[in-house]
């Protein structure tokens, strides 16, 4: 062999031994290739345990491979000694017999042998040849032990972990899910389990739309896509039935959840149950529209000649609102305003209101304090809605010209502009003790001609539709 060729084999073996990154895979790169290099055909790596060494890899030999794992009882003349070339028969299990071996030791109590029935006619220099590698070769089985260790150890906390997130799940007392990208259920908690009645294996796989209605599925998908385009958390709130057709009403959080590589792995959601929280709302709700009935029904008893004049505002402002497609929270907003939107004029002698002639500027002065005062009075009302700044701003006027702050234009509330127009066509159109009513033609002239003056244009024409659609004043 000259040096060329053992330059080669020096090289070869370099080569394979940088490129694997499991033990097993190592083992049986390095072996292939010292097999290859020596001419045998059967190759076996041992480790040094208390008790004997342990037969690690089998090449070549099925019925000794059967015998991987086991610890062997080896002789000292096997294990001892510098020669490389043992040349006596090997008492090796499995029944081939083996008069030849090649031996090389590897640092970490590692015994390499190349194995062949009949002693070599020409045996290779395996101890100065391979000596070049065999301390890179400990250090790589070194570094693929390391790297298998950390594997387990990452696999076992990764383990821990899953079953740490199952019994927080199980814990949670609220409804929790979670799906892939795709959209399908990937599981959920007990808790969600007994709210909805479908059960983690009848959730397993499939999409919102074959367990909930269509609207509902689409309303889903749409938060879903959303949640997954903007990667910020969403929330909403619903109607949930379950299978025994209870309803619940709840809060439905939706974000993301990643990955190992810090990838987008699916959704993660939960359904908070807020119905008894929505119940007391809506009972607290009642009352305060009770009251504000109330207190428009004292309005009414000031004033008998304007007895309805709160109702005729309050129901033209709401068909106006709902012609402007107002949200349902703001119209109710509007509609609480239209109905105490004159309650400043309890603080006004009963005389000035009655009075059968025109006021004098004292007098209408003294009217002009009314919204103002009514602001102080609502004002003690903890409203969810800006319940005293529309009945403050129902006198402005888009100019300026109206009272009592004077303000112009967008300064001056929807909710307000819709009750100035309100109110004042349903005040021409009513009998007063100073004045006759006037009909719906010159009312409407008169809206007409001060729109974009005094009133908001876009108001009075929704006025104008509501009217032409078939509204009227109800009689009292």
């Amino acid at each position: 062999m000259n040096n060329d060729h053992a330059m080669a084999i020096v090289c070869d073996l370099a080569l394979c031994i940088g490129r694997e990154v499991t033990l097993d895979a190592l083992l049986t790169k390095v072996l292939q290739r010292f097999m290859f290099h020596c001419a045998t055909p059967v190759g076996v790596v041992l480790q040094q345990q208390r008790e004997g060494y342990e037969l690690l890899k089998v090449i070549g030999d099925d019925q000794l491979s059967r015998h991987s794992g086991s610890l062997l009882s080896l002789p000292a003349w096997i294990v001892e000694g510098d020669q490389c070339a043992l040349q006596t028969t090997l008492p090796l299990p499995g029944g081939r017999p083996y008069h030849f071996a090649y031996r090389l030791r590897v640092e970490g109590g590692y015994l390499i042998l190349l194995l062949a029935p009949q002693p070599q006619q020409h045996t290779v220099p395996v101890c100065h040849l391979f000596s070049p590698v065999l301390g890179n070769l400990a250090r790589a089985i070194q570094l693929c032990k390391d790297s298998e260790q950390l594997a387990r150890r990452q696999q076992a906390e990764l383990v821990d972990m899953q079953r740490l997130n199952e019994s927080l799940l199980k814990a949670i007392p609220i409804p929790v899910f979670y799906k892939d990208v795709e959209g399908r259920f990937l599981s959920c908690n007990p808790a969600f389990t007994q709210v909805t009645g479908i059960s983690k294996a009848e959730l397993q796989g499939k999409r919102v739309d074959e367990i909930l209605p269509p609207e509902m599925a689409d309303e889903y998908t749409q938060r879903d896509m959303e949640v997954l385009r903007s990667r910020q958390p969403q929330y909403f709130e619903h109607t949930l039935f379950d299978r025994s057709g209870h309803r619940y009403q709840v809060l439905n959080f939706k974000d993301l959840f990643y990955d190992h590589q810090g990838e987008v792995a699916g959704i993660i959601g939960a359904l908070v149950d807020i119905t008894h929280i929505k119940e007391s709302e809506e009972r607290q709700r009642t009352l305060l529209f009770q009251t504000i009935a109330a207190l428009s029904s004292a309005i009414a008893h000031k004033d008998p000649v304007t007895a309805g004049h709160e109702r005729r505002v309050h129901d033209l402002a709401l068909a106006i609102g709902q012609q402007l497609q107002l949200p349902q929270e703001q119209l109710d907003g509007l509609g609480l305003a239209a109905m105490v939107h004159n309650i400043g004029l309890l603080q006004i002698p009963a005389e000035i209101l009655t009075r059968p002639r025109e006021l004098r500027p004292v007098e209408f002065e003294l009217i002009k304090q009314h919204p103002d005062t009514g602001r102080e009075i609502l004002q003690q009302i903890d409203f969810p809605w800006p319940i005293t700044t529309i009945v403050m701003q129902h006198h402005e006027n888009l100019d300026g010209s109206g009272y009592p702050q004077g303000l112009q234009g967008d300064a001056i509330s929807l909710e307000a502009r819709i009750i100035r127009v309100a109110d004042s066509l349903a005040a021409m159109t009513a009998h007063r003790p100073f004045r006759r009513a006037l009909s719906l033609t010159d009312a409407f002239a008169e809206l007409t001609r001060y729109a974009g003056v005094h009133y908001d244009e876009q108001v009075v024409d929704a006025c104008f539709a509501v009217w032409q659609a078939g509204y009227r004043f109800t009689t009292t």
